[in-house]
């Protein structure tokens, strides 16, 4: 009979050690417990050109959005040190892009924004792309001020928020705009079909004659 409190004592002993293990995350880099953010509501008549913002390319330019003005842009906001959601949303804006005609593809970009602007360097973004092989010209990755960022963001209903470990809980977004800036679709997930975005890419292209040019 003497072992049954023992056992009981070690069972809590062990239970409440085991929260405490659970709670501390940094025993296991690999488990990234990240949460998702849903997406917020946006206005359609919002164009994202209207920031006046500087950012810098990962190609080490320094632009302003506005200069994106006048073709169907593909954008997403991601951030480089992530390793389970960021991927799949940078393939998914790849998987967008390769599903269009052939002909159509020259008239879109594809815009990669950084919420880190810590540690997505434009040196680190070039990276980045490197090592997705994303080196084409269709790519365009941002670094960016936090003010800007928090702006972009805003505007395009990606909602995020800094972590204690530096890393992100944000929301997945593929998003058109046309060539205005203004949203016309958007895609929310992860491995979504990308029907919808392609149509709406092909909508801006044909509406906007850029076929002839």
């Amino acid at each position: 009979m003497t072992m049954k409190p023992l056992m009981i004592a070690i069972a809590a002993a062990s239970l409440v050690f085991g929260s405490a293990m659970a709670q501390d995350h940094s025993h296991h880099h690999n488990h990234k417990d990240h949460t998702t953010l849903g997406a917020a509501q946006v206005s359609q008549e919002d164009s994202i050109y209207h920031l006046d913002g500087e950012w810098q390319t990962h190609t080490g330019e320094t632009i302003q959005l506005a200069e994106l003005q006048g073709q169907p842009v593909l954008v997403s906001m991601i951030y480089g040190s992530c390793t389970t959601a960021c991927p799949v949303l940078v393939n998914d804006a790849r998987r967008v892009y390769q599903a269009l005609p052939e002909a159509y593809r020259k008239h879109v970009k594809l815009l990669m924004v950084s919420f880190d602007q810590d540690r997505d360097t434009p040196a680190a973004l070039a990276e980045y792309a490197n090592k997705y092989g994303l080196g084409e010209n269709v790519w365009l990755f941002l670094h960016g001020q936090d003010d800007n960022i928090r702006a972009l963001a805003t505007l395009l209903g990606v909602r995020y928020r800094k972590r204690a470990d530096g890393d992100f809980d944000h929301s997945n977004l593929v998003t058109v705009l046309d060539t205005k800036g203004r949203i016309v679709q958007r895609t929310e997930g992860l491995n979504r079909p990308v029907d919808e975005a392609v149509a709406a890419l092909m909508k801006v292209i044909d509406d906007n004659h850029l076929m002839h040019h």
